[in-house]
């Protein structure tokens, strides 16, 4: 916490300005700004904007940092709205997971765990079905706080990940319980206790501590039935090592226990699959996985290879598959595997997510297990800042890595992360294909009433909880750049602002603050408030307004918002006034939706005087 700030009121005029004769400025006034934001954040390095004498400061094109906005599409604008789907459902309990289940011929639904129950819930009307109590004996743990889950063809199967409890197989209609590993050469056998899974090669891939293994192939006419056309062979367990001799794959002692099972793509093979990727928390390990045990038995080199020695998975769910990379977070943050690959002779393999350390550096690391990602809207959204609820481990924000800020053919902006995104307490991320639509989804622990709720992340909402064109109003910042009008060691008076707005609808509310130089807190400098009328009920010219149908108003612009100069403030430990500096950051809050194109701030060069804050 920042200690209290004494401020001492004290008025100084323009008039007494005393421009410098160097040729900087000229004495004149004198602007700097921003009209293009595409590079998104960076709090990895301090606020100063890139100039010639300083090459690496923040670059012409970025921010400090910004919450509940976005850069994509030129200009900064406002996240779009979340909305409800299940709020104050009766289960109780832990939240242990969720996974988007894809029926092989209708849309996508949830099924979740939470308190040892398995729910099934329909994001298209918010019904909720307990299938626990619908399938006895199929009750979980109720007390732990993490399961596990993977589909292959159209069987969900659902691991309680405590090594004992045997796995829930889901297949659309039934419920029921694996009979587990009988015994070496049992044809009964089905997948076991386990934790970590990934359906892979047409397999089951399962974790258990150290080791993993594979389940049997799909299709195959010894272990499926012909009422599921032999895909339900996936749920065995008799042709792979562990079943035929008792022998599994494993990872060194000193790599920990496997966190996650995933594979990658790889567009030169039948099935587009790459790799399968074994991450523990420190290492990260490749397997080439042939289909018969015969060809593992005639291999001539070894299956496992080490493809990361450092910087591990922490959990299953933050590992987002794009195009054909792996994006994960870490002890760290986030990482890139193929960068990680790619940079593996350099001294230093940083992390992708540095613009983000504003964030990150509040990650609690005994948390970091319940992380959860998605890729949803050429985006990929990592969760941030996790923190303990009564219902289980809950996180403060979400980190967005746009992928597509500018995307054409000509003109291909690289990806930029873009702050975080607040106002839910995250559970966990989801995201399904609804018919070619794309939708993202999340478990949250509500601020008001403690319980766990369904919330939609739309692509079009201009609020939270909109109800036909109304909602609640999202309130978001940027904090730019310490602009230094090209001269980081020229004193300089800070002398007036200019803002350029757009796509604004509704009542928008605005506060711009500043500080000097390296001052930690933000000074107050104007607010006030702009109204666009959102359909004819809102406009006072049009008192005979019909209650249906209302007709949507257009989205209308501010060009331009002039501020005066700011108010004067003394700053006690300069013992000089607050608007004199030789760099000027400022932080533009906003609520309501509208756009951001372009801000240029003033101000007017300053003599310094020899040899004026030194005692001897």
């Amino acid at each position: 916490m920042l200690g209290p700030v004494l401020w001492l009121t004290l008025q100084v005029g323009v008039s007494n300005f005393n421009p410098m004769a160097n040729g900087n400025g000229g004495g004149g006034r004198i602007a700097d700004g921003q009209l293009d934001w595409s590079g998104g954040i960076d709090s990895g390095r301090v606020p100063t904007i890139a100039s010639e004498s300083f090459p690496t400061g923040l670059k012409r094109n970025q921010l400090f940092w910004m919450t509940n906005g976005t850069v994509r599409g030129a200009g900064i604008r406002q996240r779009t709205g979340w909305k409800p789907i299940v709020q104050g459902a009766d289960w109780e309990g832990f939240y242990q997971g969720a996974y988007m289940y894809e029926p092989p011929f209708a849309l996508p639904y949830i099924v979740a765990a939470i308190g040892g129950e398995i729910w099934k819930i329909d994001t298209e009307t918010g019904a909720f079905t307990n299938l626990t109590a619908a399938f006895p004996g199929t009750a979980m743990p109720p007390l732990l706080e993490h399961y596990f889950f993977v589909q292959g063809e159209q069987f969900l199967i659902i691991q309680a990940g405590d090594l004992v409890t045997l796995p829930l197989f889901w297949d659309g209609a039934t419920l029921r319980r694996s009979v587990g590993f009988l015994g070496v050469g049992n044809p009964g056998n089905e997948i076991p206790a386990a934790g970590p899974m990934d359906y892979y090669m047409g397999r089951i891939w399962y974790a258990y501590g150290r080791q993993y293994a594979g389940g049997d192939i799909v299709g195959s006419h010894a272990s499926g039935t012909a009422p599921y056309n032999y895909t339900d062979s996936i749920l065995k367990n008799t042709e792979n090592p562990v079943s035929l001799s008792g022998d599994a794959f494993i990872v060194p002692t000193n790599a920990g226990n496997i966190r996650c099972l995933r594979h990658s793509a790889n567009l030169d093979t039948a099935l587009g699959q790459g790799q399968l990727y074994v991450f523990t928390r420190r290492s990260i390990y490749a397997t080439s996985v042939p289909p018969t045990r015969a060809d593992w038995a005639t291999l001539k080199e070894p299956l496992q290879r080490v493809a990361q020695i450092d910087f591990g998975s922490v959990g299953d769910r933050c590992v987002v598959p794009v195009n054909g990379d792996l994006f994960y977070q870490s002890m760290d943050g986030v990482r890139s595997l193929t960068l990680a690959i790619r940079y593996f002779q350099q001294w230093g393999n940083l992390p992708i997510s540095m613009p983000e350390e504003r964030a990150i550096r509040f990650n609690r690391r005994d948390l970091l297990r319940f992380a959860s990602g998605i890729n949803f809207d050429n985006r990929m959204l990592q969760t941030v800042i996790p923190f303990q609820t009564a219902v289980g481990c809950a996180h403060a924000g979400v980190m967005p890595l746009d992928f597509d800020i500018l995307g054409s053919f000509d003109n291909k902006a690289p990806p930029a992360w873009e702050g975080m995104y607040e106002g839910l307490d995250f559970l966990q991320l989801l995201e399904g294909d609804f018919g070619g639509l794309q939708r993202g989804f999340s478990f949250i622990v509500s601020k008001t009433t403690g319980t766990i709720d369904l919330w939609e992340l739309t692509t079009q909402d201009r609020w939270d909880s909109q109800v036909d064109n109304d909602g609640n109003r999202v309130t978001w910042f940027i904090e730019t750049p310490a602009y230094t009008w090209g001269d980081p060691f020229l004193l300089k008076r800070l002398d007036g602002l200019e803002l350029w707005f757009d796509k604004m609808l509704g009542t928008v509310n605005f506060l711009v603050e500043y500080r000097p130089d390296g001052s930690p807190c933000y000074i107050p400098w104007h607010a006030w408030k702009q109204c666009v009328a959102k359909d004819c009920k809102e406009d006072p010219e049009t008192p005979s307004c019909p209650d249906y149908p209302t007709q949507p108003y257009c989205e209308g612009f501010k060009a331009t918002v002039q501020l005066p100069a700011p108010p004067v403030q003394c700053e006690l430990n300069n013992a000089r006034p607050t608007i004199d500096g030789y760099q000027f950051q400022l932080r533009i809050t906003m609520k309501g939706w509208c756009r951001l194109r372009g801000l240029r701030v003033f101000a007017q060069p300053r003599a310094v005087e020899a040899y004026k804050n030194i005692v001897c």
